[in-house]
């Protein structure tokens, strides 16, 4: 009976240690799950801010490209082209009016101006003289609207735009920025130039703004009555000095991770065997989650860059600086040619301006660019290009491969090589075994440099996302060669 007594007694006690061993790694499990819920859960958010900034950014980069390239017209006087611009892009919307000044004996007087209703201007954004300060927006506010303006500075002179504020915002809401958040932009002075509620618009922020937290705030939003992040990003360009906050909803809020917890911490009354299971089906499914998470991100990455480089050839000031260089010397020796080169140079540039959300184009298409491009650059470089050699069969034409990929290789090629009249430069685009080869002779300019260019790599972005093998890049001491696998878009 004592060795029964005992035995009970030991086996208490052993049943106590081991609840108490199951109940202490638990609780260690359960604050490890709180401290990853909320790691998870900010990490999110972070994610989501980022990618909300990113977006934001990449549309006022495309205004400041359509505005820098109107400041270069209109260092060369062509109002009627930056006029063109505005009617071709998105500005449109918002763009009510600009002035171009140049100085003259010390001081800026106006050269062209342009008001998208000249009948009915707000005589506040009228300006009869240049504004001092310009390394910022400058606010202005009458009985008839909002506006800023912005300040281009180009290399004979300065370009004023004048951006209607509720048109601007107006523009914003209108386009699908994804949900669980939203954007403020602010002036270097504090005052709301975009907000989802337009009663804001004008207003200041804050008092105290220097002081105002930068980075991972959460608050209640004034906006959605919520807890939301709030984190701080610099812009780039004409907007550098204003500031973009984006606002991101919890996904999960702290009475939501606390009631997660007390769920899981009755589930593990189970046993520590299905929690050590569960925790390992969960850690098991965040992994993948997390995989295929960065892997989109990856995709999502690469398409952005093809984006991006379609949108920088889209306002490309140099290509077309170089193209009225060429077109102003070939007017008087050539007229008929002239005509000609106009009608080349407008194919082309409409190609550049044309929208495409795949990143592929047909091989016919691309070739036609590409003789077009090729015309422009013999008429300015002469004997020191070859006839450009294509020898492609009419089957072939109608697959595919990367946008402006041919136009890429041919502006490569041109740009890192000597020209010289008693070796000229010669390209060729030829088919062999179900890819196009584009072969140049090599005479590099600077042997240091990678002859093959940013280019290329946005090319294999393209055949990387389309998963194409075959894309190739070879140097010998005569060639450079670079094989574009043909992409069949039907299988994809």
């Amino acid at each position: 009976m004592v060795a029964s007594i005992s035995f009970t007694r030991n086996r208490i006690r052993i049943l106590g240690l081991a609840l108490v061993f199951v109940v202490s790694i638990y609780i260690i499990m359960f604050r490890v799950i709180d401290q990853r819920l909320e790691r998870l859960n900010k990490r999110i958010l972070k994610e989501v801010s980022l990618e909300k900034s990113e977006l934001v950014q990449k549309e006022f980069d495309d205004f400041d490209r359509i505005f820098h390239l109107m400041g270069l017209a209109a260092d060369e006087g062509q109002q009627e082209f930056m006029n063109k611009l505005i009617e071709q892009d998105s500005v449109k919307q918002f763009l009510v009016a600009y002035t171009y000044w140049k100085p003259e004996s010390g001081n800026y007087l106006k050269r062209l101006t342009w008001y998208v209703d000249s009948l009915n201007i707000d005589s506040a954004i009228i300006s009869n003289e240049l504004s001092v300060d310009r390394s910022s927006t400058r606010f202005i506010k009458s009985n008839k609207g909002m506006y800023i303006h912005a300040y281009v500075t180009t290399s004979a002179g300065i370009l004023q735009l004048t951006l209607d504020l509720h048109k601007l915002n107006a523009y914003f809401w209108g386009r699908n920025f994804g949900r669980h958040a939203y954007f403020e932009v602010y002036d270097a002075d504090g005052i709301c130039l975009i907000y989802p509620d337009v009663k804001r618009i004008g207003q200041k922020r804050v008092t105290t703004w220097k002081r105002y937290p930068l980075k991972d705030s959460t608050m209640v939003s004034d906006y959605i009555h919520m807890e939301v992040l709030m984190e701080e990003f610099k812009f780039q360009g004409i907007w550098s000095n204003s500031k973009l906050f984006v606002n991101v909803l919890l996904i999960m809020t702290e009475e939501e991770v606390r009631d997660i917890g007390n769920t899981t911490f009755l589930l593990g009354a189970i046993g520590i065997a299905t929690m050590l299971v569960f925790m390992f089906l969960i850690d098991l499914q965040n992994r993948k989650a997390k995989q295929l998470m960065l892997r989109n991100l990856e995709y999502q990455k690469e398409d952005a860059l093809l984006r991006f480089e379609n949108l920088k050839r889209k306002v490309d000031p140099h290509f077309l600086f170089n193209a009225l260089g060429s077109l102003q010397q070939l007017i008087g020796k050539d007229p008929i040619q002239a005509k000609a080169f106009v009608v080349k140079m407008a194919k082309v540039y409409r190609k550049f301006l044309s929208r495409d959300e795949t990143g592929l184009t047909t091989i016919k298409e691309e070739i036609v660019l590409a003789e077009e491009y090729f015309f422009l650059q013999k008429i300015r470089f002469a004997d020191t290009l070859n006839p450009l050699e294509i020898n492609i069969s009419t089957e072939s034409m109608a697959l595919y491969i990367p946008r402006f990929s041919l136009q890429i290789l041919i502006e490569n090629a041109i740009k890192h090589n000597e020209l010289n009249k008693e070796k000229p430069l010669s390209i060729s685009i030829i088919e062999t075994h179900g890819q196009l080869v584009v072969r140049n002779t090599v005479l590099l300019k600077n042997p240091d440099v990678d002859s093959a260019g940013y280019g290329t790599q946005v090319i294999a972005h393209v055949y990387d996302f389309y998963h194409v093998q075959g894309f190739e890049i070879q140097y010998t001491e005569a060639y450079f060669i670079v094989y574009l696998p043909f992409i069949h878009i039907d299988s994809q």
